[in-house]
């Protein structure tokens, strides 16, 4: 496993950061879905529920990763808000927040698992480690720690291979 510390300047689209464009560059291969897009997402397949932000779909995350066939993407990039209160912020009251609650965070992994097609990748960012994870069939390869300084929380990436 690769395990990397990096410091950055947080910006409020991860994709724009220099470091998670090369993690990018170096990981993604074939067709990948964005459930929560926003802006700058390189995947093919994007959702966002915001209908202002780029993307083919308006969907809540959840909805649209259950729209995509069994073992249909090579690759999920899984970049929720990372906490309830900003998904009470961005999402309510189209939502409630429950973006942000670990019961449906859980409910977006099983279906990451299940559309992920063996051998691809899912690339989860966030405030901790989890990730997809071993009982869903996903093996831990690589971890980015995007340090921003001592005023911000760290951003964790993780890159899975499903297994």
């Amino acid at each position: 496993m690769k395990i990397e510390r990096k410091w950055e300047m947080p910006h409020r689209y991860t994709f724009k950061l220099k470091s998670v464009k090369s993690l990018l560059t170096d990981e993604m291969e074939g067709v990948w879905a964005d459930p929560f897009c926003g802006r700058y997402s390189p995947a093919e397949v994007r959702n966002d529920a915001d209908e202002n932000n780029p993307a083919e779909y308006h969907l809540d995350g959840l909805d649209f990763l259950r729209s995509l066939g069994t073992a249909s993407i090579d690759g999920v990039l899984f970049d929720p808000p990372y906490s309830l209160s900003q998904c009470l912020r961005k999402y309510k009251p189209i939502h409630n927040g429950t973006a942000g609650r670990a019961e449906y965070q859980a409910r977006c992994k099983d279906e990451i698992a299940r559309v992920v097609r063996k051998g691809g990748k899912a690339i989860c960012f966030g405030w901790n480690s989890t990730g997809i994870g071993k009982k869903r069939n996903f093996k831990l390869e690589r971890v980015l720690l995007l340090c921003h300084g001592a005023c911000h929380n760290d951003t964790i990436i993780t890159v899975e291979l499903s297994i």
